[in-house]
């Protein structure tokens, strides 16, 4: 399937996520509410795409997976796709796609079982990336100069993949590679914590890839450097699918969106891994200032107390009132029995 700019295209979706393929274009802000009617949440009432089919009740995917490429002009990918993959075009309706409505949705649902949720970004310096588990990702290089230390390691994707005339030695080649291995070493994380990917609550990743856009603007569009960066970024986003689908047994949602240069982003609000990683030692509930988990026997107990009391004072009120009405002359034994009576003779 080729996937060229303004486009999103679902690489993977279960045989239970169905799309139409007569739908029409996508608007960019409807982005966030279509993966959260994916998942089988409530998106917003604005959302009106007839693209997606009603979800099924009872089974939603486990994963879904977001990954955005910047850089896209006039360039195709030539992405592996499964046999319920779908293609549509993207209209830019907002400057930002702002997946933090994603992520409310599913923690408003599943905060108590802490999801799995990954959201990463980079920029010339700085690798941003955002969980709800940043303990799994504490060794993850923060910085390119680490990851330029980590792509000079044997088990790196240089060693994997052919490179061609890209050069971990030149900047602009540097992000494009930093961000590829970072999200194999995310994979390769989860892969070591399969207890994440077996829970019953779901998980959602967001991986933007703006390397590629780096590395056409400084080269030119028809370079070699930009050519093989198109091949490289094309296998690795094959692979990359098939490991997810390995991962997450096909339950999983895949989707690719493609841009070009200086287009719409992709981000959401949220605290850094390192204000995460701040707050390790405090639970979900204190995080979100939720309130205290309750036994699931509250509720039973809660109407025994509550009738029970209802009852006692409607009683007590009866009595009450009895007694007050009452004729000591018929009705008190108590009055009869004490009553002084005429001496006869």
């Amino acid at each position: 399937m080729a996937a060229s700019s303004h486009e999103f295209t679902v690489l993977h979706a279960p045989s239970f996520v169905k799309f139409s393929k007569s739908a029409p274009h996508l608007q960019s802000s409807s982005v966030p509410d279509l993966i959260s009617s994916i998942y089988g949440l409530s998106p917003s009432k604005s959302f009106r795409w007839s693209g997606l089919q009603v979800p099924s009740l009872f089974r939603r995917p486990k994963a879904n997976v977001l990954v955005t490429v910047l850089g896209m002009d006039g360039k195709t990918l030539n992405l592996q796709h499964s046999k319920d993959a779908f293609q549509f075009n993207l209209d830019k309706d907002i400057p930002v796609i702002d997946t933090q409505r994603v992520v409310n949705n599913i923690e408003s649902e599943f905060g108590d079982k802490t999801p799995l949720i990954v959201d990463l970004s980079a920029d010339r310096t700085v690798v941003d990336l955002r969980s709800h588990h940043p303990e799994l990702f504490h060794s993850v290089p923060a910085t390119l100069t680490k990851m330029s230390e980590v792509l000079s390691e044997g088990s790196s994707l240089t060693n994997s993949y052919n490179l061609g005339s890209l050069n971990i030695t030149q900047d602009k080649d540097m992000l494009l590679l930093a961000e590829l291995q970072l999200i194999q070493e995310i994979l390769d994380v989860v892969s070591l914590n399969k207890h994440l990917v077996t829970d019953s609550s779901p998980d959602f990743y967001s991986l933007s890839i703006s390397g590629f856009q780096a590395v056409v603007d400084h080269y030119g569009e028809q370079s070699e450097q930009a050519r093989d960066a198109l091949k490289l970024l094309t296998e690795f986003l094959n692979k990359m699918t098939e490991t997810f689908r390995r991962l997450y047994s096909d339950s999983v949602v895949v989707e690719v969106i493609t841009l070009p240069g200086s287009s719409v982003n992709i981000g959401r609000k949220s605290r850094s891994l390192m204000a995460e990683a701040d707050n390790l030692g405090e639970t979900f509930a204190q995080r979100t200032n939720l309130a205290p988990e309750y036994d699931e026997n509250y509720s039973v107990f809660f109407n025994i107390i509550l009738w029970m009391m209802i009852v006692l004072a409607l009683a007590t009120y009866a009595i009450c009132y009895s007694m007050w009405h009452m004729d000591p002359g018929r009705d008190s034994i108590i009055y009869r029995m004490t009553s002084q009576r005429m001496k006869k003779e």
